[in-house]
């Protein structure tokens, strides 16, 4: 989606989530190339998950993710990386090869978005994680990178700088204002502006159970909120990448289409039956068009 400043992409935190088999996909039990090639008709950007616990992927998977979007131009993956770099604080060479591999794969297709470095809350702004940070900058230079923190000690009026030096972006994550929680921040560092959206559940984050911490449903005041820093950013760079990360309950799905709508001027979308059904408030913002797309279509099944 192109403004007269910025290129907007509005995505999910995955594609292959179970829930969205009830309230999104047309049909239980498509492969994940399959679920891909339909998200790819609705959106313009997804995170690739898998990445962050499974060190085994390699540039093989990364063709698999690239075939299924051989009809979805300027479709861009964001890949997680894995939990080894930013929760452990290592740096395995044979899992950075195959990182790399995986992003060079995508880059050679114009499929990269950035490779999103999330660390946890327990990483707190100390000479030694900084250094951390810097290495990881080194490892993979070369590739976008965007950096999410989440300890209110980052909060400094130095770090979009110390984040240039190093050329990293910094990303906007939404999550409740508890403990000491980085705020909402929509900074922009180089072309890309790179926001998380994981909902404002605050009783699920003091749980620290996955389920819970992801389940909220954005009300239209806060998704009047976030289009305006969204439309804020467009001044300050050539694209923003928009993840709503809140998908416990597919509640991921509202706040995505509700999004676009608003980010063309409140006119309608195409939303997917099942989507409707389960969120019957879309109907305000749906399209006319009724019918359903099949999962796939005749090119993709000769692809495959």
């Amino acid at each position: 989606m192109i403004s007269e400043n910025a290129v907007y992409r509005v995505g999910l935190g995955g594609w292959e989530h179970e829930v969205l088999d009830s309230c999104f996909y047309p049909r239980v039990g498509a492969s994940s190339p399959e679920k891909l090639n339909y998200f790819a008709r609705h959106f313009q950007a997804a995170e690739i998950r898998s990445t962050f616990w499974d060190d085994s992927l390699t540039a093989t998977d990364a063709q698999e993710w690239i075939g299924a979007l051989h009809d979805a131009p300027g479709f861009l993956f964001n890949v997680k990386l894995h939990s080894t770099f930013t929760h452990g604080k290592s740096l395995r060479p044979d899992l950075t090869r195959r990182i790399r591999q995986i992003l060079q794969e995508l880059a050679r297709h114009n499929r990269l978005g950035s490779l999103l470095v999330q660390f946890p809350y327990s990483f707190t702004n100390t000479g030694a994680n900084r250094h951390h940070v810097v290495r990881l900058a080194e490892v993979f230079a070369g590739f976008p990178l965007h950096a999410e923190f989440r300890h209110q000690s980052w909060n400094q009026e130095g770090l979009t700088a110390f984040l240039r030096d190093n050329s990293l972006g910094v990303v906007g994550a939404d999550m409740p204002r508890i403990m000491q929680y980085m705020p909402f921040i929509t900074a922009v560092c180089g072309e890309t502006a790179y926001l998380r959206l994981h909902g404002r559940n605050e009783k699920g984050w003091m749980l620290n159970g996955y389920d819970a911490r992801y389940d909220y449903q954005y009300n239209g005041r806060e998704i009047r909120e976030i289009t305006r820093r969204l439309h804020a950013l467009e001044q300050r760079c050539r694209s923003v990448m928009v993840i709503c990360n809140n998908n416990t309950g597919g509640k991921s799905l509202p706040v995505a289409f509700q999004l676009l709508s608003a980010l063309r001027d409140g006119k309608p979308v195409a939303v997917p039956p099942r989507t409707i059904a389960a969120f019957p408030f879309l109907r305000s913002i749906a399209s006319t068009e009724t019918g359903e797309m099949p999962l796939l279509n005749d090119d993709y099944r000769r692809v495959i």
